[in-house]
């Protein structure tokens, strides 16, 4: 059942939150997902959100016929609990209100996995989680399976949309920082740490804060579960020890690791020394080493649940990615114009530069215009600037972090820069610099809350600026 206020919060079953007083702090995908469930559960749903524009959506407005209630006082409504917006931070003066009173805040992936009528493998890392967690859904699916993916996956849909759906023999799901933060529930049958790189340093305040909250998805697991993890990832191997699943390894470099890359293929070891073959990186339709080492982690994933070699293999074959990442937008006069807007670090951004810029035709290296920069997040960036010196024929740069990347490069020697106002500039300026057989990237390699809504609204106005290109 659920308890009262300051007397801890456990969940048995849904008939624990019927009749139960519960406050959703923010109402985006998540919120409108789990306020839906607990409606649906028979719960007293109260929510709040700082942007009056949200609580006036369509979405919100739609729950309100099955009793739901918007309050301005929620630092003193009357709750047992609370669901909390990964997006608001410990640090929000709501959520330190909430726990002053003692009032129980959970997540809403968190709370959806106590529900979910199937086992969950869930994807976190710096970057790649898109991608890994498309291609484990789809292999699962390929094999057979009736599959639920998303959780943090944009576009996707919260896990507890999968908890008024159908049953599915697998919830594949990505998970951020921000949701493993509070989590005290979530126990995945497989879990996959990909990488660690700094990011959201404005909120968790250092890399090992920030990597232990990643950690934190192994913590809840048993003997009888699995953790997949990356052996070449200094940060994520020490994290081996923690948690009681069986451990494994997907590695670029150590064919010692369960799935691993050499002679330019990709490879499982089985045990007592056997090798399988799976494919050649040249069968991949996904540009880019870090994508490679994606496709490993999936494998590796898939294997622990007894998925063969053929549906492995159709499903590398023939995925081509996720929207916004490293996506091909259009053709023009020889010139290929690449969104990546996803790229919301500068790790991502650098191997995206790279990944464009080595894969010309024949496999040859290709003149790379960029387009970069976006809201500061007070990240390393000398990575992407190196990465820049290398690859990009010049640099286009637009958004708050604009003029700290032009004092970068220029610190090492390269000029090629310039600073726009704005990405509708750049990509004009991008024609003029563009020649037949090169690439203009997209690749921000910031966050994107300087200029836009979210990635996939910058990503979309990439598109609409190279649509509108003659």
């Amino acid at each position: 059942m659920m308890h009262r206020a300051g007397r801890g919060l456990k969940l048995t079953n849904t008939d624990g939150i019927r009749g139960a007083k519960v406050l959703v702090v923010g109402m985006g995908r998540s919120g409108v997902a789990v306020a839906r469930f607990l409606l649906r559960a028979g719960a007293k749903v109260t929510a709040t959100d700082e942007a009056a524009a949200v609580l006036a959506s369509k979405a919100v407005v739609s729950l309100r016929t099955a009793g739901f209630r918007i309050t301005r006082r929620s630092e003193t409504a009357r709750v047992d609990w609370a669901v909390v917006s990964p997006g608001v931070s410990n640090s929000n003066p709501l959520v330190r209100a909430l726990r002053r009173r003692s009032v129980p805040i959970v997540d809403e992936l968190d709370l959806a996995s106590r529900y979910a009528g199937g086992p969950i493998v869930a994807i976190t890392g710096t970057n790649g989680k898109s991608t890994t967690t498309a291609l484990v859904a789809r292999m699962l699916e390929n094999s057979g399976k009736r599959v639920f993916y998303g959780g943090n996956l944009a576009p996707g849909r919260p896990l507890s949309a999968a908890l008024l759906a159908g049953p599915r023999d697998y919830y594949v799901v990505e998970v951020s920082s921000f949701q493993l933060e509070r989590v005290r529930w979530l126990k995945p049958k497989v879990a996959v740490i990909l990488n660690i790189t700094p990011d959201h340093l404005n909120r968790h305040g250092t890399v090992r804060r920030y990597a232990d909250c990643k950690f934190r998805i192994l913590d809840r697991q048993g003997q009888d579960d699995y953790a997949v993890l990356n052996r070449d990832d200094r940060l994520v191997f020490a994290a081996r020890t923690r948690g009681e699943a069986e451990k494994h390894f997907f590695s670029l470099r150590r064919s010692s690791a369960d799935a691993f890359l050499a002679d330019e293929s990709l490879w499982l070891s089985e045990g007592r020394g056997d090798r399988g073959k799976v494919l050649s990186v040249g069968e991949l339709k996904l540009l880019g080493r870090h994508n490679v080492q994606n496709c490993l982690a999936a494998t590796a994933t898939v294997r622990r649940l007894g998925v063969g070699l053929p549906a492995i293999r159709r499903t590398l074959k023939t995925f081509t990615g996720l929207p916004h990442r490293l996506e091909h937008v259009r053709r023009l006069h020889g010139v290929d114009y690449i969104n990546s807007s996803m790229t919301t670090n500068p790790a991502a951004g650098a191997k995206s530069l790279a990944a464009v810029a080595t894969n010309g035709e024949e496999g040859g290296v290709r003149n790379v215009v960029l387009i970069a920069g976006g809201r500061e997040k007070g990240l390393p960036i000398a990575e992407y600037v190196r990465a820049m010196r290398r690859y990009a024929s010049w640099v286009l740069l637009t958004g708050e972090s604009s003029k700290r990347i032009a004092r970068e490069l220029a610190a090492i020697g390269f000029h090629r820069y310039s600073i726009l106002p704005d990405l509708k500039a750049a990509t004009i300026v991008a024609r003029q610099k563009a020649q037949a057989g090169d690439a203009v990237l997209f690749a921000p390699g910031f966050a994107s809350f300087d200029q836009f809504r979210d990635f996939e609204a910058r990503g979309e106005a990439f598109r609409s600026e190279v649509g509108r290109l003659g």
